[in-house]
């Protein structure tokens, strides 16, 4: 199998534990997970599927455990393996957010400081440039003499 979805750990951790939720509260559903032909793998192979066949590159939560969910309670056929890479986005404890926001106020501090700066810098002038030559094309003031260059 050249094309190959690879699946992190935190996917499969997260899949698993909605689907043993689900399952401890639906025991048709716990039956339908059980089946030894369908696995967590092909359940993401299945969701990539058709997040390809979509056209998007990324997706919501509850459209991934939506899709998951059908790829267990339908008897699909399998579809070919997908070259792709899933990934879980982490919820934020109440410190890493504050951290975070910590970090984007002195980012915009630094940024705001930065303009200011810029701004009262002394404007650079360019120099003045003397003519020393004649521009190109430029016509110099010298009368022609008729009577040739003795005179």
């Amino acid at each position: 199998m050249a094309n190959e979805m690879k699946s992190s750990n935190a996917v499969m951790e997260v899949v698993r534990n909605y689907m043993e939720e689900r399952c401890a509260s639906d025991p048709i559903l716990a039956i339908k997970y059980a089946n030894p032909a369908k696995s967590l793998e092909k359940a993401l192979n299945y969701v990539a599927h058709e997040v390809q066949k979509s056209g998007l590159t990324i997706m919501d939560s509850d459209s991934v455990f939506s899709l998951i969910l059908h790829y267990y309670d339908e008897n699909l056929e399998d579809v070919p393996n997908v070259n792709c890479k899933i990934a879980v986005a982490k919820e934020l404890t109440d410190t890493e957010r504050a951290e975070a926001k910590e970090q984007a106020m002195e980012q915009y501090k630094e940024e705001q400081l930065r303009e200011i700066r810029r701004q009262n810098q002394p404007k650079a002038t360019a120099p003045k440039h003397t003519a020393t030559a004649p521009k190109a094309g430029a016509e110099i003031n010298v009368q022609p003499n008729l009577f040739g260059d003795d005179f």
